[in-house]
């Protein structure tokens, strides 16, 4: 069987397509997304129709994609870009009306424990904490033998931080300031483990985006999916000079996040300077998978 999964986020749209073999496990065939920005198109607190026919016309793209793969099933869901706006049914019911897709709107904390349950495709996670940057929110996850503890959702994302923080392409010193002091502020009250922990897993495109800069940076092989604490320090001190060096870093990298993956990179770096103890893993695997395996096949699933 093949599925469709799009996940219909603040600062990106991404469909991808699955495989599931007969044993259970998945084998991820295709992946393709769109930078939509649809936090940039709110208007007092509602996602206004200039943002709604955005959202419309990447669906509208990626239901000709599929017709491409002999599809036309595709599972819609949506996180902060839709759960945190005044319009939410509104917006619902007019995507729906021009496409014929259903959105699923998933709570905060669904949203945090299909991430979970996606990391478990390829990473032995039984107690720790697992975190989630994406455009418009946070996801925090703890963990304790195999059972979750706990799932929040935090209204910090890469995308909205910068529209809220950064004046410019890059923020300055004062913004910087202002940054890390909201970030903290927010993420103080987060119930999380009061000392570091062995094991912490970060899943979603901001993660894995400082990753891949990482792994340059330090001219690791690019199959490496660990990270120290320390490493994540050097990177942060390295982005927020905001010197040549770091410029091209993301250029190379993560060029479509130019504007975000600072931002993103300060929460990543405050949870993480709290939480680990030592490495980090960066689950490849994340919110897309746990939203096949817990909702649409029902179980957790062995990746490939």
């Amino acid at each position: 069987m093949k599925y469709a999964i799009v996940d219909l986020g603040s600062n990106t749209i991404r469909m991808s397509i699955y495989h599931v073999k007969r044993d259970g496990s998945i084998q991820l065939l295709f992946s393709q997304k769109r930078m939509a920005g649809l936090v940039n198109y709110i208007d007092h607190g509602a996602l206004n129709d200039q943002g709604i026919t955005v959202a419309c016309q990447v669906l509208q793209y990626f239901q000709w994609l599929l017709r491409q793969f002999g599809m036309s099933q595709m599972n819609v869901f949506a996180t902060a870009s839709l759960r945190n706006i005044l319009n939410t049914q509104q917006a619902v019911d007019e995507i729906f009306a021009r496409t014929g897709v259903a959105v699923d709107v998933i709570s905060g904390e669904a949203e945090a424990e299909f991430g979970y349950y996606g990391a478990l495709l390829n990473c032995d996670f039984g107690t720790g904490v697992m975190f989630d940057i994406g455009g418009g929110s946070t996801e925090l996850t703890t963990v304790r033998d195999g059972h979750i503890l706990e799932a929040v959702s935090y209204p910090i994302g890469s995308l909205n931080l910068f529209n809220h923080f950064v004046s410019k392409l890059w923020p300055n010193k004062e913004e910087l300031h202002q940054l890390q002091d909201h970030i903290f502020s927010t993420l103080r009250h987060a119930a999380l483990p009061r000392e570091p922990v062995d094991h912490v897993c970060g899943v979603g495109g901001t993660a894995r985006a400082v990753l891949k800069i990482a792994n340059t940076y330090f001219d690791k092989p690019e199959g490496n999916r660990f990270l120290t604490a320390a490493e994540l320090q050097e990177i942060t001190d390295v982005l927020t000079a905001r010197k040549h060096a770091a410029r091209k870093l993301i250029l190379n990298s993560c060029p479509d996040r130019v504007h975000t993956i600072l931002p993103g990179t300060l929460v990543m770096n405050t949870i993480v300077s709290t939480l680990c103890r030592d490495k980090l893993f960066i689950s490849k695997y994340g919110v897309r998978e746990g939203y096949l395996c817990q909702k649409l096949l029902k179980t957790v699933s062995t990746g490939t």
